[in-house]
Parts: C-alpha cells; sequence; structure tokens
C-alpha cells in the first residue's frame, strides 16, 4: 500500500512524504516515529514537526509509489492541503 504523510510545517521545501509498504502499515509508522525510517521523517522528527498518515490507497504498489513521487505535487494529493486552498 502507499501513504501519504502530511508534515504540521514545512521543513525547508517539504511538507509531505509519500511511502510504501508491503503489509504492515502501523510497523512501519513506528519505525518512521523512531527514526528508523526514511531519512526525511527523522528530520522532520528532530526538528520537532508533527506530522500524521492522511491518505491511503490500499492498492498502491512500488510503481504507484514513484508514479506519485514523481508529479511532484503532493499537496494535490493532500486532504489537508486542498481544504485549505
Amino acid at each position: 500500500m502507499v501513504y501519504l504523510i502530511h508534515f504540521q510545517e514545512k521543513l525547508h521545501h517539504a511538507q509531505h512524504y509519500i511511502g510504501f509498504v508491503e503489509d504492515d502499515l502501523m510497523q512501519r509508522i513506528e519505525l518512521h516515529l523512531s527514526n528508523r525510517g526514511a531519512k526525511l521523517l527523522a528530520a522532520v522528527n528532530n526538528h520537532g514537526i508533527r506530522w500524521q498518515v492522511v491518505r491511503v490507497w490500499l492498492e498502491g504498489d512500488r510503481s504507484f509509489e514513484r508514479k506519485l513521487k514523481n508529479c511532484k505535487k503532493s499537496r494535490c494529493f493532500c486532504p489537508i492541503c486542498r481544504t485549505n486552498h
């Protein structure tokens, strides 16, 4: 599955993270929370920026994750950002 994380504040230019997990999303989130997941989320955590999973594509695979990342417009997929504009 593919998931989208929204940061409460931007870190430099970034306000979102798109990730992929085979099966256990909660386990992956725990890795992110403990700074053992993505480097971007470790940096966000170290800056004290809160974040939340805001969207999940259950049928998403690695190619779908790459397709979303290549769009370079994560905010378009984010329900928080869409309601704030």
